[in-house]
């Protein structure tokens, strides 16, 4: 489900991300990338053990290099 909120910067420059969000990712650390017009916000995930099974692949290539491209796809 996708949610939207308007946020303000505060007087030092913030942005503050609701609570409920950054307690679903479990981190403190986030990922900001600039791209044209827009903010992308990505959680910094340090504990990959939280990402087994989130991505359905059928077969696992022979080569690394092209299931990390699979995965990058999805």
């Amino acid at each position: 489900m996708e949610r939207v909120v308007i946020k303000r910067v505060d007087s030092q420059g913030r942005i503050i991300i609701p609570k409920e969000w950054r307690d679903k990712f479990n981190t403190d650390e986030f990922i900001l990338v600039l791209k044209d017009d827009r903010i992308e916000l990505y959680p910094r995930v340090s504990n990959l053990t939280k990402l087994i099974d989130s991505i359905n692949v059928e077969e696992l290539p022979s080569d690394w290099h092209e299931l990390k491209r699979k995965v990058y796809r999805l």
